[in-house]
């Protein structure tokens, strides 16, 4: 018994799976830009393959703390909100933090296969500074984050 042609099978195989709307659009430009139908199908294979990509990052994605840098205007937003030492945005459920402020919190985790230890960051300390800057230094970064504008969200009503 022979084997089948390897360009045979990889044909075939092409043939059962479905066409990426990319391969579909490049294989008949004319059908998909210029028919209803054709435009019809290529939102819908379109939409598919987003739904596939939305599914497959949320799998993979870990979830962290939203964090906003404080602007000047935050102070008078109507969503701004102070919780003793934290800032918080209560229209996107955030923190707001100065600028230069964040500091990693280091530690050690072993790896597989290694002796040796790996410095791996654990958390973030957004009270302290990650570097030596001035108070001064801060104030005049608050004064130009969002190149010195309000938020699209700053109301103060």
């Amino acid at each position: 018994m022979l084997e089948d042609d390897p360009e045979e099978q990889q044909a075939q195989q092409q043939q059962e799976q479905p066409l990426s709307w990319q391969q579909a659009l490049a294989s008949d430009p004319e059908y998909y830009m210029n028919t209803k139908k054709g435009q019809e199908e290529l939102a819908q294979m379109i939409r598919k393959e987003s739904e596939r990509l939305l599914e497959e990052i949320g799998k993979s994605v870990k979830h962290a703390k939203d964090i906003i840098w404080l602007s000047k205007w935050c102070l008078s937003c109507k969503f701004h909100n102070d919780h003793g030492s934290k800032s918080m945005c209560n229209k996107w459920n955030a923190r707001i933090v100065k600028p230069f402020y964040g500091r990693p919190i280091w530690e050690k985790m072993e790896v597989k296969g290694r002796d040796e230890k790996e410095l791996v960051v654990a958390d973030i300390d957004w009270d302290r500074k990650w570097r030596e800057i001035s108070d001064k230094i801060v104030e005049w970064a608050v004064e130009k984050v969002n190149g010195g504008y309000p938020y699209f969200c700053y109301t103060n009503e």
